[in-house]
């Protein structure tokens, strides 16, 4: 039997403005694929978490 299951997925939407330069999107994009992003990320979701005593031993993860 599985130690854990999935009871929720989250999703992050990330919008930019519809004229913002291509160059400018490939940017934010870029960064946003970036490990330090990710790494970031998943460290202030579980910064967040420890705060709140009812999520104590759950697991988290981010993926794209």
């Amino acid at each position: 039997m599985a130690k854990y299951v999935v009871i929720e997925e989250l999703h992050l939407t990330v919008s930019v403005p519809a004229d913002l330069p291509a160059k400018t999107v490939e940017q934010v994009t870029r960064g946003l694929g970036s490990k330090m992003f990710r790494a970031r990320l998943l460290k202030a979701v579980k910064r967040l978490m420890a705060d709140l005593p009812a999520l104590a031993g759950v697991r988290v993860r981010i993926s794209r």
